[in-house]
């Protein structure tokens, strides 16, 4: 550089001119009277991500109601109760009596008494008895032989273990004679209904474990509800277009006891599990061979819950709004401003707003509100929309007008989101996933929504996603159970 040029002198006269050219030149590129608004952004931040919002679970109850007809424990009783029910052909035994007891017709089951909400059966069991006793008359031991009939009533209740086995407690109410036991000595008949009475009531816990053992063996119950559970955990499409899939997972296991209703046993298994909406490819499940212990309770809940999920991009939401309100001019007195542009993004649980303005102000101001789902209108829309407190500090300074003019209600009219569309299109093809559907050959789906009730809206960075719960009941129906 030339020395010369280094040598100018320039005063600090100079450079306050030159200064204060600059500052006119900058204010003749604004609006005549503009004010510059920039006031500090609301911080972006989100508490959720699209992945947590699509993976919430909800707690909810599928049921697998029970129900055994009086006549098929009959029949199964009367099975495994062949002719020969019992056998003693010993003097060993110490009771100098050998017996065999036939079963001598249909053993008959009917309803019986309900205690501490359990309910019981009634049995009838027609049987024939011979009896060779052993006793000692007259110092000489001497044998002879009862035939005779009678009804043995029963009552049983019938339960299930924590391990899934099927129990009946049996107890011996009685019974009634048919033939009365009679014992000939010679021409003289003598009765001897007491002394047989005495000795069927000391084997009478052996006719009860008959029973017991006659229904433990044959009535299973595990295999179907292993068979239930895996058809829960099968995930179900609701929606091709959206790929969206429904998906169970069992957590535990709990039943009321067993009540007679009419000519049947009736109760109600509730499968505790978790149900979420699952999007993309069909989720991939595992079959179980066991399932959780029974818990014995309560009637379970018949509550089934699922959350619809509808989805509202930031780029889509700004796109909406923007076609209502830039452009927009809002006059208050002798200012005025119009609306250029807008952004929408997250700040927590809120969403921020940032709207570009020009004319008497010019720059930008943000609002802040948070989003709720309206069930009325099916809309995504915002509650107590004000001026973000930066914002408004700022506008109390230098442009109280704009907190006057119209528009903050114009954007709070603006920033509704219809999403009613693709939440009652999600709701009719899970109505019709749970209409009779048959899930793998004798396991069948069915149920009913009830109602659609909001959760809340969550922000995530991309988007904004509604969701509400469909509630209904849900039942699953195995044949054979």
């Amino acid at each position: 550089m030339p020395d010369y040029l280094c040598r100018i002198p320039f005063s600090r006269s100079f450079w306050a001119a030159v200064g204060f050219v600059f500052l006119i030149s900058l204010e003749g590129c604004r609006p005549k009277g503009s004010i510059s608004s920039n006031p500090s952004a609301p911080k972006e931040s989100y508490l959720y991500t699209k992945k947590q919002v699509e993976s919430r679970r909800y707690l909810s109850t599928i049921n697998l109601p029970v129900e055994i007809s009086l006549s098929e424990v009959e029949r199964q009783i009367n099975a495994n109760l062949t002719d020969l029910i019992y056998e003693d052909m010993s003097y060993e035994d110490q009771d100098d009596m050998m017996v065999r007891v036939w079963k001598r017709g249909t053993i008959l089951v009917t309803p019986g008494a309900s205690v501490n909400n359990e309910s019981s059966l009634n049995l009838k069991v027609p049987l024939k008895i011979w009896i060779r006793a052993r006793y000692s008359l007259l110092g000489l031991s001497t044998e002879r032989e009862l035939d005779f009939a009678l009804d043995v009533r029963l009552s049983t209740r019938f339960s299930i273990a924590p391990n899934w086995e099927a129990h009946t407690t049996t107890k011996l109410e009685g019974y009634d004679w048919v033939t009365k036991p009679v014992l000939k000595l010679g021409p003289v008949s003598i009765p001897v209904a007491g002394i047989v009475g005495k000795a069927l009531d000391s084997k009478k816990s052996t006719l009860e474990k008959g029973v017991d053992d006659a229904v433990a063996k044959n009535v299973e119950i595990k295999k179907y509800v292993v068979q239930a559970w895996n058809a829960a955990l099968q995930p179900y499409q609701v929606s091709e277009q959206y790929r969206t899939w429904l998906k169970i997972t069992p957590v535990g296991i709990q039943m009321a006891p067993f009540r007679t209703v009419g000519k049947t046993i009736q109760s109600t298994i509730g499968f505790q599990t978790y149900t979420e909406t699952a999007f993309g490819d069909k989720p991939v499940v595992n079959a179980v061979n066991q399932v959780p212990n029974l818990k014995i309770g309560s009637a379970p809940s018949n509550e089934f819950k699922i959350g619809l999920v509808s989805e509202l991009s930031h780029a889509e939401a700004e796109r909406m709004v923007a076609d209502t309100v830039v452009g927009q001019k809002f006059n208050y007195g002798k200012y005025a401003v119009e609306v250029t542009s807008i952004k929408l993004y997250g700040d927590a649980n809120m969403l921020a707003i940032r709207a570009g303005l020009k004319g008497s102000l010019d720059g930008y101001i943000y609002f802040k509100g948070v989003p709720y789902y309206d069930p009325v209108t099916k809309s995504v829309t915002l509650k107590d929309l004000d001026y973000d407190l930066d914002t408004r500090s700022f506008l109390v300074k230098t442009a109280n007008w704009v907190l006057q003019s119209k528009l903050r209600k114009s954007l709070q009219s603006a920033l509704t989101f219809p999403v009613g569309e693709p939440i009652d299109e999600a709701k009719k093809q899970l109505q019709a996933l749970l209409t009779n559907r048959q899930i793998t050959k004798g396991v069948t789906l069915s149920g009913k929504i009830d109602a659609i009730t909001p959760d809340q809206v969550y922000l995530t960075p991309g988007s904004i996603y509604a969701v509400v719960f469909a509630k209904g009941k849900v039942n699953l129906h195995v044949d054979g159970l």
